[in-house]
């Protein structure tokens, strides 16, 4: 039974000549094309289909469009159709549970979707730019092919199986030389030290600096295993199967192997053997490779991969730290996240990075809510207040800004690989650490409430003599 297809673009040309490779279809039928939103919305309820594909409506914003329409019509396969220019967005829009095809469209691709189960719909793979002589097989067998068996004693660890709420967060400054993976190690040995229900919080960290990232130094961790450790088994695994589907490894283009490792699903028990532990705190971490030129093997189908299967894993929190760039490792984990810690230092070029990045997120509908923004290292006397940060980055007034001050324990902490969460006594940077990790994870702990605020004098700042 042919599935039915209600396309929603403006781009007429685009529509027509896809409308016309679809004539023949034996699995798909277009039941209608909207180019306007009203339009959409009568179209939804008179023709009934089963999947829709989103291109571009002028004046209306796609990401939220398709949550008003999933709302709506939560039992509908959504499609993104995205320019070339907007794959850089593609995980934004997986996580909001479109599948992603880049224009032109072509009927192969959305047939191909059309048979896959609704069940899959929900975290699904990506499936832009298609090579037809690649597929082989449809889809779904073929991710039935090459799922990785489960063990033959059927143990699992207790950091192997899905189970229960998870808080997957990163770590992100704009800037290098911020604090970024100190703050990541801190915030980590933090979530170590606290419960839910009386039960430790299983806690993994990621090195997602691929090239340069130090997480494992600063506690004095090896780097073997590590997350090239992990790509090297995805590529056997996809290298053997794409010699079984007659093909050459060799001769396949990066998109073609997008493709096949679309069909590919890792299993979380596969994660022990890539991390290492921090024998003092009982943190995971899965560290980023010691070899820089390993960076540039590890794709963008690998990190997708990698994510995915975190999710999967038995890991109460799972924190990201990134590299100070917008490559695609930093795009993913920005959107992998359910809450962002955004670190900057009180200077005037980290400010200004942090507010460009903070514009580029809002111009790609990405929810502000989930960020948390963080200024490492305040002196007492600052050339710029926290509300006149705020107000640069144009967050609400209410929205608090984070601080952990300038300290000389933190200097020491750094040299020396131990952690100021694990300091004995109380300092103001551990202090001001605690209190971000329980504004974004709620714990057994008590969580105090914030207490009066300060009146401070207003006084003159350079500040606001640069920007008004």
């Amino acid at each position: 039974m042919k599935k039915r297809l209600l396309i929603i673009d403006d781009d007429t040309d685009s529509s027509s000549a896809l409308l016309g490779q679809l004539a023949e279809s034996k699995s798909l039928e277009v039941c209608g094309v909207a180019t306007g939103v009203d339009e959409a919305w009568r179209m939804l309820q008179a023709t009934g289909p089963d999947m829709m594909m989103l291109g571009t409506i002028k004046g209306a914003e796609r990401g939220i469009l398709c949550q008003q329409f999933r709302l709506a019509y939560p039992q509908l396969s959504f499609i993104a159709a995205c320019s070339p220019q907007e794959l850089m967005w593609e995980p934004f829009f997986r996580n909001l549970g479109l599948w992603v095809v880049v224009k032109p469209v072509q009927p192969g691709q959305l047939e191909a979707l059309a048979m896959v189960p609704q069940t899959m719909i929900t975290g699904n793979v990506p499936l832009h730019q298609p090579n037809h002589h690649a597929a082989a097989v449809p889809l779904h067998q073929a991710e039935a092919q090459i799922q990785q068996p489960e063990s033959e004693n059927n143990h699992q660890s207790s950091y192997t199986t899905s189970s229960g709420p998870k808080h997957l967060l990163t770590v992100y400054g704009p800037k290098g030389g911020v604090g970024k993976t100190f703050l990541s190690r801190e915030l980590a040995v933090f979530f170590t030290m606290q419960k839910r229900e009386g039960r430790p919080l299983r806690v993994l960290a990621v090195d997602f600096n691929l090239d340069l990232g130090t997480f494992a130094t600063t506690l004095n961790l090896p780097r073997t295993p590590n997350l090239f450790t992990w790509v090297q088994d995805i590529d056997a695994q996809l290298q053997s199967y794409v010699q079984q589907q007659g093909r050459d490894p060799f001769t396949l283009r990066n998109e073609e192997w997008q493709e096949y490792a679309s069909a590919l699903t890792l299993s979380p028990q596969d994660i022990q053997k890539y991390i290492v532990t921090h024998t003092e705190t009982g943190l995971h971490v899965l560290t980023s490779p010691r070899d820089i030129r390993h960076s540039f093997e590890i794709r963008d189908y690998h990190l997708y991969l990698i994510l995915e299967t975190l999710k999967r894993s038995m890991y109460d929190v799972i924190l990201i730290d990134t590299a100070p760039d917008t490559t695609d490792a930093t795009i993913q984990a920005l959107f992998f996240a359910e809450q962002v810690v955004m670190v900057g230092n009180p200077v005037v070029d980290s400010i200004e990075n942090i507010q460009r990045l903070l514009k580029l997120l809002r111009e790609a509908e990405y929810p502000e809510e989930r960020i948390q923004v963080c200024m490492n290292r305040l002196q007492r006397r600052e050339m710029f207040t926290l509300d006149e940060i705020r107000a640069y980055f144009q967050l609400h007034p209410t929205r608090k800004i984070y601080s952990v001050p300038d300290d000389a324990e933190v200097k020491k902490s750094i040299n020396t690989g131990v952690p100021v969460m694990l300091h004995p006594g109380r300092i103001a940077a551990k202090d001001a650490i605690e209190a971000l990790g329980k504004s974004l994870l709620p714990t057994d702990s008590e969580i105090e409430g914030p207490g009066p605020k300060s009146k401070t004098k207003e006084r003159p700042s350079l500040f606001r003599w640069l920007w008004g």
